[in-house]
């Protein structure tokens, strides 16, 4: 009998220790910085993308690597490039970059970036923030691109597919595209980053948005939030308490679905400075919509990166994109010392079980 009950006690001391485990989804990936950084750097005085090249987008079809990316020049404007590579790490810049650029007039006027894209059947999609204005700051806007071939060429709708939320919501200042999928059931999903205004540095949440067919696109509104900054949608990640890694704000997250649900990394921020961006965190998700952040973030951030490092005291790292491939994840993120235009792509691998 004592036996019994000294068995007893510790099957149920077994299952207390589990059900306080904050954990219980598929832990993070564990990256290391490649050797060889950076991946892709400015172009040459007087090139279309001499100024930076910022948030990566890697693809692979028919065994090339494709890393778009955001460049600009000293006149401000912003255009989509790419450049290709056989094996992940060394790449060259498309000899007719930019592939997407801003039009005449209308939505996007004036900076078209960065390009988030997708296979769907025999075409590729693109999704990209969209700004009007002589402004050096995301649009409201999201449009999208068509084409039969990642470098194109691409033709652009006429009219966004998604805009940010009315006066007084919580993505009423900017609305910047950074994962789309498709679904199973053939449902689409496009999560993007939104939030007042971009100055302030502060209150940037991840958005979700639904599609039936890539181009109607409707947020996810909890309907238990019926006033502002809620009252037209919500966010499906919020930025930390204050003085958590990620307690300012968080940003461009980089989705993957799978049988067993949803996996996101994202960037955070501690403090209201992008000075501060250095830290990309991990959550899991069974539906896309509630999420668990990992314990343990940031599960990478700049000191990781010897380049980074190098570049001074104030490095930043930010906007992952991720790519699996047989048993090697690839990690592309902009980082480099704080001013722009010494923005460069990082890339950092993963052993995946």
């Amino acid at each position: 009998m004592k036996h019994a009950v000294t068995y007893i006690s510790i099957l149920l001391l077994a299952l207390a220790v589990l059900s306080c485990r904050h954990d219980r989804s598929p832990a993070p990936l564990k990256f290391t910085a490649w050797e060889g950084n950076p991946v892709l750097s400015p172009g040459e005085p007087g090139t279309w993308d001499e100024l930076f090249v910022w948030n990566p987008q890697i693809v692979l079809a028919e065994g090339k690597y494709y890393l778009f990316y955001l460049g600009g020049n000293v006149k401000g404007r912003m255009a989509v490039g790419v450049a290709v590579s056989m094996d992940g790490l060394h790449f060259v810049k498309f000899e007719n970059n930019p592939v997407l650029s801003p039009a005449d007039m209308g939505f996007d006027s004036f900076t078209v970036g960065p390009g988030i894209l997708l296979r769907n059947d025999s075409a590729w999609l693109m999704y990209y923030n969209a700004q009007d204005m002589i402004a050096f700051l995301p649009g409201r806007s999201a449009g999208m691109a068509t084409a039969i071939s990642p470098v194109g060429p691409w033709v652009k709708s006429e009219l966004p597919v998604l805009t940010s939320g009315g006066p007084g919501e919580w993505d009423s200042g900017f609305l910047i595209p950074s994962s789309v999928l498709k679904l199973d059931d053939g449902r689409y999903m496009m999560f993007y980053s939104g939030g007042v205004e971009l100055a302030s540095f502060k209150d940037f949440f991840v958005g979700m948005a639904t599609s039936e067919d890539g181009i109607s696109w409707k947020k996810y509104n909890d309907p238990q939030t019926t006033g502002h900054p809620y009252a037209e949608s919500d966010p499906v990640l919020r930025s930390g308490s204050p003085g958590e890694w990620d307690g300012a704000f968080i940003w461009m997250a980089n989705v993957t679905a799978s049988k067993e649900g949803f996996t996101m990394y994202y960037s955070g921020t501690r403090e209201n400075s992008r000075e501060e961006i250095k830290f990309i965190g991990y959550a899991t998700s069974k539906d896309g919509i509630h999420w668990e952040k990992y314990s343990s973030n940031p599960v990478f951030q700049s000191t990781d990166d010897p380049f980074v490092t190098s570049q001074g005291k104030i490095g930043y790292l930010e906007n992952p994109s991720l790519l699996y491939s047989d048993s090697v994840c690839f990690m592309y993120y902009e980082c480099g010392p704080f001013k722009v235009e010494s923005s460069y792509i990082g890339l950092a691998t993963a052993r995946v079980p």
